[in-house]
C-alpha cells in the first residue's frame, strides 16, 4: 500500500482468478499496475528482480507499477490464486474541486520490492475475494458502486494484515538473525540491526524480543559463546585465539564475560571439557554432554536408521566432527571403549542386561538410572562433571524455547483434538498423555490439546482397533516410514476416519526430532513449529 494513502483514491481495474496444473511456467515482463497476489492453494516459487521466493497457500504479495517478476512457476502441484489490479490516483484540490491527477502511476509508487506475508485469516479474505469476483462480474450501475464498495473494505483488511505482520516482525527480524549468524565471528554493531530490518530501533528491539526471548545484544553474545564452547572443547586454541575467532578482540573482556555466564573462566572450561568421555547407552547423552561444552570421545550411532554418514541424526552430525561412531545397533564389547583409554564412561544402569556387571566392574563408568523428564538426564549428568549451573542455564533456556513455540503455535493447537501415532510395519501405535518425552513436549510444552479419551501413559502398541473406535478429529504421525504410511493409505478403515477424510493428518518429516535432550529437543522445536505454521498457511 501506499504511504501516501491520504492523499490517495485506489481504482479496481481487473479481478482474475487462476488454476494452473503442475510444471506451470510464467513470464512477466513488467507489472503494468498495482497488484495483490493471493495464493488460495498449492504453492509456487516466484522470481522478483532476482530474488526467489516461495509462495504457499495462504500467502499474499503486493506488486507494485515497474515491478519485473521474471518467473513463476509451480513443480509439485496445481495452484489456485488470484490477482486484484488496481491503480492508486493522487488527490489535489483545485478550486475546491477535487481532481484526479493525470498521471496516476506515480515514480514514488515504482518500487523494486515486493511485499509477501501469510494472511492470519485466510478464509475472511478468500470470502472477500469470491463476493468481490461475483460483484464486478455484473456491469449495472449498483453493482459498480458495491464493487468499489467491497474492493475498499479488502483493501483496508490487506492493510489490517500487512501492519500486523510488521509489527510481529517475523520477515525482517529473521532477515536480521540470519546476518548475525552470518557474521558474528567479526565486529558487528546491533546498532544498524533496525536499519537492517527497516524498522524503528524500539519496534524493531520488541519484535526481536519477541522471536528469540534476548535482546539482539544478547544474542549475539549468545552466538559468539556457542561457537567459543565448542573450539575451547577441541583445545587446538589458546584462549586468546578463540577470543579472536568469535568476535572479540580483548581477551580480558571475553575471559570476563565468559566466567559470568559459564560459572567458570575459559581456561578452567578447557580443562574440564578436555576429559576423555565415552557415551556407551543407547539413548543419545551426547546431546546432554555438548550442551554443556564436554565433546565425547565416542558416542552411540544408528546408521541403518538415520541418514548422515555417521549414524548420528542430522542436528548432531557436524557437532561430533572427531567423535567416534559407535554401531548401538549391535552388543557393545567393553574392552572396544576401553582401549581408547577412555577417563569417564557414561552409560545408564539397564536392568537385566547380561553384560550389565562387566560395566559396573569397570572402574571409570559411571552408572545412572531412567528418568521420566529431559531435564533430569541433564541435571544429573551436570552433576556428574560439576556443571549444575550449567545446566540451569540450559534448562533455562530450553524453558523460554517451549514458551516462544507455544505461543507461536496458539491458533493451530487451539483448533481441534489431536491423537499422535506411530505407524510401523505391523503396528500402530498410540502415545498417551504422559509418560514420554515426546507427548510431555507436545501436549505439555507446546499446547497441543490431546484427545480427552486418550488417558493412558506412554503409548500402547498395535493400538489400530483402538484408533478405529476413538475416530479422533486430528492425527500427528510421528517416527513413520513413507512406506508404512503408504501401506496403511491403502487400507478402507484408515481412509474412513473422520481426519482422513477432513484432511487433517499431519505427517512431519520427523526423523531426527529427538525430544531427550536438549539439542534434539530444540531442533525439534524448531523443525515442528516451522510444519505446523506452514500446513495452516501462516509459514
Amino acid at each position: 500500500m501506499s504511504n501516501q494513502h491520504k492523499r490517495m483514491s485506489h481504482f479496481l481495474v481487473s479481478l482474475k482468478k487462476h488454476s494452473w496444473r503442475a510444471g506451470f511456467g510464467l513470464r512477466v515482463p513488467q507489472v503494468p499496475t498495482h497488484a495483490l497476489c493471493y495464493v488460495a492453494e498449492g504453492c509456487a516459487a516466484i522470481t522478483i528482480s532476482g530474488k526467489i521466493n516461495e509462495i504457499n497457500s495462504g500467502t499474499a504479495v503486493l506488486l507494485t507499477p515497474g515491478m519485473r517478476i521474471e518467473a513463476l512457476a509451480g513443480n509439485t502441484g496445481s495452484l489456485v490464486f488470484y490477482v486484484l489490479q488496481y491503480v492508486e490516483a493522487a488527490l489535489q484540490p483545485s478550486n475546491q474541486v477535487v481532481e484526479i491527477m493525470k498521471n496516476t502511476l506515480l515514480a514514488a509508487d515504482l518500487q523494486t520490492d515486493s511485499t509477501a506475508f501469510a494472511i492470519s485469516l485466510p478464509a475472511t479474505l478468500l470470502s472477500k475475494l469470491e463476493e468481490l469476483a461475483a460483484t464486478v462480474s455484473k456491469q449495472d450501475y449498483a453493482s459498480i458502486l458495491r464493487g468499489q464498495l467491497l474492493f475498499y473494505e479488502l483493501l483496508s483488511f490487506i492493510h489490517t494484515e500487512q501492519l500486523q505482520h510488521a509489527e510481529k516482525g517475523i520477515g525482517p527480524v529473521e532477515a536480521t538473525l540470519a546476518y548475525m549468524q552470518k557474521n558474528y565471528r567479526e565486529p558487528l554493531d546491533v546498532g544498524i540491526l533496525p536499519r537492517v530490518a527497516q524498522m524503528t530501533p524500539s519496534s524493531y528491539c520488541r519484535a526481536f524480543k519477541r522471536a528469540t526471548g534476548m535482546t539482539p545484544s544478547e544474542y549475539l553474545t549468545h552466538l559468539r559463546m556457542k561457537e567459543a564452547k565448542e573450539l575451547l572443547v577441541s583445545s587446538q586454541y589458546s584462549v586468546k585465539d578463540v577470543a579472536r575467532s568469535v568476535g572479540f578482540s580483548d581477551e580480558l573482556y571475553f575471559s570476563r564475560l565468559f566466567k559470568k555466564r559459564e560459572g567458570l573462566p575459559p581456561y578452567i572450561y578447557m580443562k574440564q571439557a578436555g576429559q576423555r568421555v565415552a557415551v556407551v547407552s543407547k539413548l543419545f547423552l551426547q546431546d546432554h554432554l555438548l550442551a554443556m561444552g564436554i565433546q565425547p570421545i565416542v558416542a552411540p550411532s544408528f546408521p541403518s536408521y538415520y541418514t548422515t554418514k555417521s549414524g548420528f541424526p542430522q542436528y548432531l552430525h557436524h557437532r561430533l566432527r572427531g567423535t567416534k561412531a559407535l554401531n548401538a545397533e549391535q552388543p557393545v564389547d567393553p574392552q572396544e571403549i576401553l582401549c581408547l583409554s577412555p577417563d569417564v564412561i557414561v552409560r545408564m544402569n539397564v536392568q537385566g542386561r547380561e553384560d550389565a556387571l562387566e560395566w559396573k566392574q569397570t572402574p571409570q563408568t559411571l552408572l545412572f538410572n531412567d528418568y521420566l523428564h529431559w531435564d533430569e538426564y541433564q541435571m544429573n549428568i551436570a552433576t556428574m562433571f560439576q556443571k549444575e549451573s550449567v545446566a540451569e542455564e540450559i534448562i533455562r533456556h530450553i524453558d523460554t524455547v517451549e514458551k516462544q513455540a507455544k505461543d507461536a503455535l496458539k491458533f493451530v493447537t487451539r483448533k481441534g483434538r489431536w491423537t499422535i501415532l506411530r505407524v510401523l510395519g505391523d503396528e500402530v501405535r498410540m502415545y498417551g498423555v504422559y509418560g514420554h518425552a515426546l507427548t510431555d513436549l507436545f501436549y505439555h510444552k507446546l499446547g497441543f490439546q490431546p484427545d480427552p479419551r486418550v488417558t493412558h501413559a506412554s503409548y500402547r502398541a498395535d493400538a489400530f482397533s483402538e484408533l478405529l473406535a476413538l475416530d479422533p478429529e486430528r492425527i500427528i504421525l510421528i517416527w513413520s516410514e513413507k512406506s508404512h504410511v503408504a501401506a496403511l493409505e491403502q487400507n478402507p478403515l484408515w481412509r474412513e476416519l473422520r481426519a482422513v477424510r477432513e484432511n487433517q493428518v499431519y505427517y512431519p518429516d520427523s526423523r531426527d526430532w529427538d525430544p531427550w535432550g536438549p539439542l534434539g529437543r530444540e531442533y525439534m522445536i524448531q523443525k515442528s513449529t516451522s510444519f505446523f505454521l506452514r500446513a495452516a498457511g501462516h509459514g
